[in-house]
């Protein structure tokens, strides 16, 4: 399974890369908005980790962008901005789930499966 991770915080993003790469998942990183577009875009993913905040193009942003180009992607936002009023912007820009930092990793692949559908469940 091929999954975009979209973060700019480098410590956060080298921590799902290396555990998403031990739980076998295919992993490409992208470090802003305008990345992530250009990557979602350029190859297909079957899932997509995104932040909230970052440079160049929000993660909400990113998400109205993608969707508005037809893009069915599962996205899964992640982000400290987890109060009611940003989780329903994120479902009203098209994003599938929401996973508030902190979190555990092995709550990120639970979603991650769900997401997906392939039935596994984290080892």
């Amino acid at each position: 399974m091929r999954i975009l991770v979209v973060e700019d915080d480098h410590k956060v993003g080298g921590f799902l890369e290396q555990g998403l790469r031990e739980e076998a998942f295919e992993v490409e990183r992208a470090w802003d908005g305008d990345e992530a577009l250009a990557k979602a875009e350029a190859r297909p993913f079957d899932l997509i980790l995104l932040d909230y905040m970052l440079p160049m193009k929000s993660g909400l942003e990113v998400a109205v962008i993608l969707r508005a180009r037809g893009s069915r992607t599962p996205i899964l936002m992640l982000t400290a901005r987890d109060a009611p009023e940003d989780i329903r912007n994120g479902r009203a820009a098209g994003v599938d789930d929401y996973l508030g930092k902190p979190f555990r990793f092995d709550d990120l692949l639970r979603r991650i499966h769900a997401l997906v559908g392939d039935g596994r469940l984290p080892s």
